[in-house]
């Protein structure tokens, strides 16, 4: 298994996300390194070994290698334990991940799998900004899986988070979308987003492969209308031997997965002395999408913590 490393943690003492924006919104650049929780920090140290710079190789390289270690896992015949690993310091905001992850996985409006958030930080005399793609951690302790009963959700040997589409459905489906902290999971309202326009798109009403099973979201007998869903690392890709879609279609090459089982794969590589930061450790989630923290080199940085306090 890959290795856990702690993140150093700023004392909050009571300043919360909302508190801290306001708070940067109303000082200078200045004094944001005296603000109570905060860090703002240049290149550090990891805690166990020296901070190396970002990924520099080209993406399609690196893309490359991920699926050259997907299919070496795979021929292995052993069990993966699949983690994603994203670094915001390479996220530009393209959200090509989250329309490459509609395609793969078409969903409506009442919800999507991924999503790109972009926080503003009025800093100096240029304002600047962070972009962190999210979606479903695969828990290892979910508490959507705590919410309903059990063998509603399924966790795969590989860690990937499963919903049972027949079973997860009306109330239970609520319970568990309800459950998740971070609002990563919906319950499908059966909709598109061109019916009832003069020509709804083919696209929105093809069949498609989740969780093991072929639907379509047609608006006539839709199996997948009040059931909850959400992101499964595109398991279906996965079992083909090809990586999540996301991950194929990142433009600036923040995202990595891999079999952290696989100690000569590049997920492993990239993780190895990092001081990584998982994000609502305090919740228990355990979570198997995990991201970097560290600043770009030369660069000023705001601790991750001072949004996950």
């Amino acid at each position: 298994m890959a290795k856990s490393y702690e993140v150093t943690k700023a004392p909050a003492q009571g300043t919360g996300r909302r508190g801290f924006f306001n708070a940067l919104a109303s000082i200078g650049a200045s004094a944001v390194t005296g603000l109570v929780g905060v860090k703002m920090l240049e290149s550090q140290r990891a805690e166990a070994a020296e901070v190396p710079a970002p990924l520099a190789e080209s993406t399609g390289n690196v893309i490359l290698r991920m699926q050259q270690d997907l299919e070496q896992t795979l021929a292995s015949g052993k069990t993966p334990s699949w983690l994603m690993v994203v670094d915001t310091r390479k996220c530009i905001g393209c959200d090509a991940c989250s329309v490459a992850c509609r395609a793969e996985n078409p969903t409506g409006p009442a919800g999507n799998f991924r999503r790109v958030i972009k926080k503003d930080l009025p800093i100096g005399p240029r304002p600047w900004a962070i972009f962190k793609p999210v979606n479903c951690l695969q828990c290892d302790d979910a508490p959507c899986a705590r919410a309903v009963p059990q063998g509603m959700i399924i966790k795969r040997p590989d860690g990937i988070v499963e919903f049972d589409h027949d079973k997860l459905k009306g109330v239970y489906a609520q319970a568990a979308a309800q459950a998740c902290p971070l609002k990563l999971a919906h319950v499908d309202d059966g909709k598109t987003f061109t019916q009832g326009t003069p020509r709804p798109q083919e696209y929105e009403n093809r069949t498609f492969v989740e969780s093991g099973k072929l639907y379509s979201r047609k608006p006539e007998g839709n199996q997948l209308t009040d059931v909850a869903r959400k992101c499964t690392f595109c398991s279906h890709l996965l079992d083909a031997g090809v990586l999540p879609a996301c991950v194929t279609t990142c433009v600036g090459g923040a995202m990595y997965f891999g079999d952290a089982n696989n100690s000569s794969s590049l997920i492993t590589e990239i993780t190895q002395g990092r001081r990584i930061f998982k994000g609502h450790e305090n919740l228990g989630l355990k979570p198997r999408v995990i991201y970097f923290t560290e600043s770009m080199p030369d660069t000023p940085h705001i601790e991750c913590v001072a949004c996950h306090s």
